[in-house]
């Protein structure tokens, strides 16, 4: 990296490697799965290709991501790799901590008002499935389903405890959970019923990983996720 804090401190040499604009936004889309280089540019509006170029190239060279080219294409699709996907609990903490931070601050704040928008893209809705899911870990029920929000397909590993979701439909999946953006983000803020969102879906088969899934989803059913809510709330009177 051409910049540095220039500090002999741990956090300081990651955000050196990682502190970059655009670095975490670019590492976060790929999260859900490998994209072409023409894919991650659309999904960063504001990003030029010279920019991306770049930060993709400083992140192949850290070891991050990787790219592999397919015959009859100009451009490769990116991938993170494993170190890179480690960073997957240290983003969706981030994520979490910005909800909590963002609902406290005042109404006209950008941040507030995506909270409370049902105009976001997929994948944004897609990465908060994993967010909620660690309140309510089931880890015995390992399954993999299909969630399809506004016709994206995404597909559900629910494994040992741990809730990812990548982009596409490649594997089997014993159950499906359709719903638009406007359904899941309401569910998310606690506004539906569980009868309501259910009404508002199409559910199909495994009875045990639809439930886990409305769960992770339809908060106002998730008990611990309210519990963690009042203590929060009780912590900051």
């Amino acid at each position: 990296m051409a910049r540095t804090y220039n500090q002999d401190c741990i956090l300081a040499h990651a955000l050196d490697l990682l502190g970059e604009r655009w670095t975490l936004l670019i590492i976060r889309d790929l999260f859900l799965g490998p994209q072409r280089f023409g894919d991650l540019q659309s999904g960063l509006p504001g990003i030029g290709a010279n920019l991306l170029s770049k930060r993709l190239k400083e992140l192949e060279e850290a070891g991050l991501v990787s790219s592999t080219t397919v015959s009859g294409e100009t451009r490769g699709r990116y991938r993170l790799s494993e170190t890179g996907e480690n960073l997957r609990p240290t983003v969706r903490a981030l994520m979490k901590w910005s909800i909590k931070y963002f609902l406290d601050r005042p109404e006209t704040a950008p941040a507030h008002l995506c909270i409370y928008t049902n105009d976001l893209q997929p994948d944004s809705v897609a990465l908060a499935i994993e967010i909620f899911a660690a309140h309510c870990p089931a880890l015995e029920n390992n399954y993999v389903a299909r969630v399809i929000i506004d016709d994206f397909p995404y597909t559900i590993y629910n494994m040992n405890g741990e809730l990812i979701c990548r982009r596409g439909a490649d594997a089997p999946a014993v159950a499906t959970l359709e719903a638009d953006v406007a359904t899941v983000m309401q569910a998310f803020r606690m506004e539906l019923t569980l009868d309501e969102a259910k009404s508002r879906m199409k559910l199909n088969g495994d009875k045990q990983a639809l439930n886990h899934l409305l769960q992770c989803i339809v908060l106002s059913t998730n008990e611990t996720f309210a519990r963690d809510e009042q203590q929060s709330l009780q912590a900051a009177v």
